[in-house]
């Protein structure tokens, strides 16, 4: 059974996952997400990246009216999903995967690398938009995504919870 944190830490990162698809930051989610869960096995992060396609195609398709409820059926997938990743991982790496997933929580700042793109590093800061200690982070919706707000939308999503240690 996993401690209310990491618990806590799933149902974050599930929402998340379903706020990122359709924005501009969704590529560099898919990508994180993908390699946290296929620790290193390109089977698995194959699956995981076909689950989240599937997850940002089903969020794209759905009629406007029919969003909200997909959403929230769509986050509670990825909660399960990332609750029973965690919890099949031994207690070293469960610690190192629950950082790696609070990391993708944790809004970057402003700027070029703010908007999803990898620096010269590889790694990709500040994977979806998030409000969090400091205030809101804007994401811009891709084009052709009805009902995902409009300019100065901003996703908000409270972590402060997740600032303890698992």
């Amino acid at each position: 059974m996993l401690s209310e944190t990491l618990s806590a830490l799933a149902a974050a990162g599930g929402a998340g996952i379903v706020q990122a698809a359709g924005t501009d930051v969704w590529a560099a989610v898919r990508e994180r997400v993908a390699r946290l869960l296929g620790r290193g096995r390109t089977e698995d992060e194959r699956l995981a990246q076909a689950r989240l396609d599937r997850t940002g195609q089903e969020l794209e398709a759905v009629a406007p009216q029919e969003r909200a409820a997909l959403a929230q059926r769509q986050e509670h997938t990825w909660q399960t999903r990332l609750a029973d990743f965690l919890e099949g991982l031994e207690p070293a790496e469960q610690a190192q995967a629950a950082e790696q997933l609070r990391a993708l929580l944790v809004p970057a700042p402003a700027g070029p690398a703010a908007q999803g793109r990898a620096d010269n590093s590889g790694a990709v800061p500040a994977p979806w938009p998030l409000t969090g200690r400091s205030g809101p982070v804007s994401s811009r919706p891709r084009p052709g995504m009805p009902g995902r707000g409009g300019s100065g939308s901003c996703v908000r999503m409270e972590f402060q919870m997740l600032a303890g240690q698992a």
